[in-house]
């Protein structure tokens, strides 16, 4: 099935479309990081750099695609941002792609739509206009939350999830979790004591905010990180979870974050990107177990 990716980032939705009968016939993003990314994981699809808020009903239908991935910026309903939903600039593409949806000819709509994006927007103005939008186009839609926990991940990401199509659209089925999966299985192996010097948070930095960091003990089997968000790296609170190692307290590093979201084991950043970069990407992207626990709404993909 031919599927267009309208916020591809670095290769969440490819990744979780991996084995099953999808065929990635463009994937598009604003961001030049995060294509250079997708670029080095992804190099047979087509990448395309653009901005979605001036892309054309034409532009979109003639990718041909049958199934649309969105995950739209999350900031205008972000329980922790303004939530100024449609008012927030951040919203224009996603307002636009809406607008120009509704002049796409009938016979060049995908038959099948998707979109994941954070539990604020269930309450959104947006997710208003796109399920009344929708509906005056003949889509059945499912809406759904879900959480990489529910799934056995050690890792906290709840996300509003809707699926939207013009054949009959299933439950999704969470298959029965095997229990928690243990947090160290995730991480990288501590090859020396020194701990790199950007993922170690300084002793100053403890003493003032201990309060309100979430600080792991990996041994725990009870441990499990609250949402990595795109602050990481950058915020000390409200941005993800530490880790304990020793006496000191260090930072997850990227490429354990991109386990905790189940991408896939040979997944990597261009080697000289750094890693304040690496944090933004990885904290916009999305869980992959749990897309794909999603994509099994649509009959085509359930196995």
């Amino acid at each position: 099935m031919p599927a267009l990716e309208l916020f591809c980032g670095i290769g969440g939705f490819a990744a979780s479309a991996a084995g099953l009968d999808v065929r990635i016939v463009g994937a598009l993003d604003q961001s030049q990081e995060a294509l250079d990314v997708y670029r080095l994981n992804f190099p047979a699809h087509r990448t395309v750099q653009t901005d979605r808020e001036k892309i054309t009903a034409e532009e979109l239908a003639s990718f041909h695609a049958d199934f649309w991935w969105l995950s739209p910026p999350c900031q205008p309903y972000s329980v922790r941002g303004a939530r100024r939903d449609l008012a927030d600039p951040r919203a224009r593409s996603l307002t636009n792609i809406m607008d120009e949806f509704q002049r796409i000819p009938e016979e060049r709509l995908p038959t099948h739509l998707a979109l994941e994006n954070v539990e604020g927007f269930s309450l959104s103005r947006a997710r208003e206009r796109l399920l009344d939008l929708l509906a005056g186009r003949g889509y059945l839609v499912r809406e759904f939350r879900l959480c990489p926990t529910h799934l056995g991940i050690p890792s906290r990401r709840p996300r509003y999830y809707l699926a939207a199509s013009r054949l009959p659209v299933q439950e999704v089925r969470i298959p029965p979790s095997p229990g928690r999966f243990p947090l160290d299985a995730y991480l990288d192996p501590p090859l020396s004591r020194n701990i790199p010097q950007e993922l170690l948070v300084p002793a100053g930095i403890i003493d003032r905010f201990r309060d309100g960091m979430r600080i792991l003990d990996a041994s725990s089997p009870d441990a499990y990180t609250t949402c990595f968000t795109s602050g990481y790296g950058r915020s000390i609170m409200h941005a993800g979870s530490y880790l304990r190692q020793g006496a000191a307290v260090r930072r997850f590093a990227p490429e354990e974050i991109a386990r905790l979201l189940h991408f896939p084991d040979g997944f990597c950043f261009p080697p000289h990107m750094p890693c304040r970069v690496r944090w933004r990407l990885i904290g916009n992207s999305l869980s992959v177990v749990a897309v794909r626990t999603v994509l099994s709404a649509f009959p085509a993909f359930a196995r």
